[in-house]
């Protein structure tokens, strides 16, 4: 469990997580999505600047800059095991 499994009162679990480009300016990071937890997204865009996520509302995914990789590594249970071993795949 994370720091964060308070927030939603269980373990917090991305739902799809693949490396991907902003729209905005094609800075690399990650595409992820997740159950709706209002208090994650409100932790989410407080810990990650602005310049560094987006949100597609008509794919319902976020785009987070690579910079803030420890960030989702907080709050999500299957970050590593999703975004880290996705490599081996490639």
């Amino acid at each position: 469990m994370n720091d964060y499994t308070q927030y939603a009162g269980k373990p917090i679990f991305l739902t799809s997580c693949i490396k991907g480009f902003s729209r905005r300016d094609k800075k690399p990071g990650w595409i992820i999505s997740f159950e709706y937890n209002e208090l994650i997204i409100k932790h989410l865009k407080k810990a990650v600047h602005k310049n560094h996520h987006e949100w597609d509302r008509k794919a319902k995914t976020w785009w987070i800059s690579e910079l803030y990789e420890d960030v989702l590594d907080e709050l999500f249970d299957n970050w590593y095991s999703l975004a880290k071993r996705q490599g081996t795949l490639f």
